[in-house]
């Protein structure tokens, strides 16, 4: 009788155990799923939008993320605003002539991407290398200088600075990702390379480590200047051994970045994102992975003034939460009048 009573007990935990298995599958099941674009496989944008999706695919009952790789942040704010992608990571120096429809969105504004929360700060940077004889950026006219690829954050700011200086058209470009850009400044095929990234940048680490390397820094005049034109800029400044054999401090354009929603992903949705991200396991977990995901570990999380600055509208399942949180809406960017 006994072995009976535990056969039957054996039997029923397992009858247990593999309904458990089935509701916690079924209810994953029901996720509905969503995407994310960061920006080319390997790119800190991508690196931040897969780590996103992995933990919140695996931890959300409602919601799955795939991870999207895409040309970069110009990329990602026409993906998002015509519904090719639901979410996607975008720099504000994007964002800000986007929202207007002036420089590369001449041809329309972006009127359906909303703000979720700030992905982090970044700033761009031009490096070269000591021997190739370029330490301002009037010495670039006539060199090989890679701009970064189409599409990408990194030859927008790359291209207006140029400009600025007066000799975007005097240098012969080149269209490069990051890995590539190294590989060809190493092997003397490039004399420049433009980044936009927060540092430390693998791509910059490997041209410091293996070369003696330097950043052709952007003067305080004309990065005041291009505070002045574009109010997305910020001045940020790389300190000296930041980086291997690096021993000067280097003036930069630095921006911040949120991840944009399209206006109508489901409320729901948003709220359920970002409330699984400010766990204390989303975020130990996706500063692991990446550490532009540190801001989540700020007081004002989503950066709310921010996005006040260039115009950028909330998403009302965002507003929701950040309201919920005790956090004051700006009014410019309110979405639930």
């Amino acid at each position: 009788m006994k072995g009976k009573t535990l056969i039957k007990t054996a039997l029923y935990a397992g009858v247990l155990s593999c309904c458990m298995v089935f509701l916690t599958v079924h209810a994953f099941a029901e996720q509905k799923r969503f995407s994310i674009a960061g920006a080319g496989v390997g790119q800190s944008a991508y690196i931040q939008a897969a780590a996103v999706a992995d933990y919140i695919s695996k931890n959300s009952q409602k919601i799955a993320l795939t991870a999207q790789t895409t040309k970069g942040y110009v990329h990602n704010a026409r993906l998002v605003n015509n519904g090719e992608t639901d979410f996607g990571l975008c720099g504000t120096t994007i964002i800000y002539p986007g929202l207007l429809g002036i420089e590369k969105f001449s041809d329309g504004k972006l009127t359906n991407i909303r703000g979720v929360i700030n992905s982090g700060d970044s700033l761009h940077a031009f490096v070269t290398l000591q021997d190739r004889g370029i330490k301002t950026f009037k010495d670039m006219i006539g060199k090989r200088v890679n701009l970064g690829a189409p599409g990408s954050n990194t030859r927008y700011i790359a291209e207006l600075t140029l400009k600025a200086y007066g000799i975007l058209d005097k240098v012969h470009a080149s269209s490069l990702g990051f890995g590539g850009s190294a590989a060809a400044m190493m092997d003397g095929k490039i004399d420049v390379a433009s980044f936009a990234s927060a540092p430390p940048v693998p791509a910059i680490m490997e041209l410091f480590s293996a070369k003696k390397a330097m950043f052709v820094t952007v003067d305080d005049d004309m990065i005041a200047k291009m505070i002045k034109e574009h109010p997305a800029f910020v001045k940020v400044v790389i300190p000296p051994n930041t980086y291997v054999g690096q021993t000067q401090a280097a003036n930069c354009l630095g921006y911040p970045a949120y991840l944009l929603a399209h206006k109508d992903i489901p409320d729901w949705a948003v709220y359920e994102l970002i409330k699984e991200m400010i766990t204390p396991q989303a975020k130990q977990r996706l500063i692991t992975v990446s550490d532009k995901w540190s801001t989540l570990n700020e007081d004002d999380v989503p950066k709310l003034p921010g996005m006040s600055q260039i115009g950028l509208m909330l998403h009302p399942g965002a507003e929701k939460f950040w309201k919920e949180k005790g956090l004051a809406i700006p009014a410019n960017i309110s979405s639930l009048k």
